[in-house]
């Protein structure tokens, strides 16, 4: 026991159940008859304390990934407050309100840039059955358009099929130009904006939302040209460009 560390926490809620479900949902805490074990830390939700958006403490919580939470945020009730932002080199912030309509915030650290292939196949379905038997890897998307093949929740591999242009036009042919070297989950991006610039390289997509509206993933792309033609996709984390949604759906 450490004396002065928060031991125990009260969350109003106007739904005990609902406010379980979306803690649990949200961030993994276990929960049983109105009461919660989260890490380091045990607590309550009660209704005889009124929720409070704008006013009083904040409570910051961890979170692995940021666009897979912000989307569990939104899946089990909950509102986003704001984009997210980078608080220095070390950490993603945003905030959000739970189903009661509390305020809390989340933190995530940042991640070091990350390859994430991406090539053009005939077949989605098929190539995605393919990779997935020969390396173990598991389907996050699934489709006949687009598929991204995932191990220990990592991103390995991303297939698109070649005569599908989506937003941002045909990618090329398979085997051959279709193949991008994308890396992702990049912190800095308005400066890597700013070096490609400074480096004069040819810019193939400008800098654009993905996907322009809607929710996920919610990051931001430039699409540049090396010094041998090979095409490089630089993305900010999935879910950086995401919008508030004031009425609590996807927006």
């Amino acid at each position: 026991m450490t004396h002065g560390r928060i031991d125990y926490l009260q969350l109003p809620a106007l739904d005990v159940d609902r406010s379980a479900a979306f803690y649990t949902a949200v961030f993994g805490w276990s929960a049983e008859n109105g009461s919660f074990e989260a890490p380091g830390m045990i607590g309550q939700w009660t209704t005889a304390r009124p929720p409070r958006a704008d006013a009083g403490p904040l409570v910051w919580i961890r979170a692995d990934d940021l666009f897979p939470t912000l989307h569990r945020v939104v899946e089990a009730g909950g509102r986003l407050c704001e984009r997210p932002y980078r608080d220095g080199t070390e950490r993603w912030l945003v905030e959000v309100e739970d189903p009661a309509g509390n305020r809390i915030g989340v933190v995530v650290h940042v991640r070091a840039p990350r390859s994430q292939t991406l090539i053009a196949v005939r077949d989605v379905e098929a190539s995605s059955r393919w990779y997935q038997r020969l390396l173990g890897l598991r389907s996050d998307h699934g489709g006949p358009h687009y598929e991204r093949l995932l191990a220990g929740g990592e991103l390995v591999l991303q297939l698109h099929h070649a005569d599908v242009e989506h937003h941002h036009g045909p990618i090329g042919d398979p085997g051959g130009s279709g193949v991008l070297l994308w890396f992702g989950d990049v912190s800095d991006f308005d400066d890597v904006v700013a070096r490609a610039a400074e480096l004069g390289a040819p810019v193939v997509r400008a800098p654009h939302r993905n996907p322009p509206e809607g929710f996920g993933p919610g990051h931001r792309e430039v699409w540049l040209s090396d010094p041998d033609g090979y095409t490089v996709v630089v993305a900010s984390p999935d879910g950086e460009a995401i919008e508030p949604n004031p009425g609590g759906a996807p927006s």
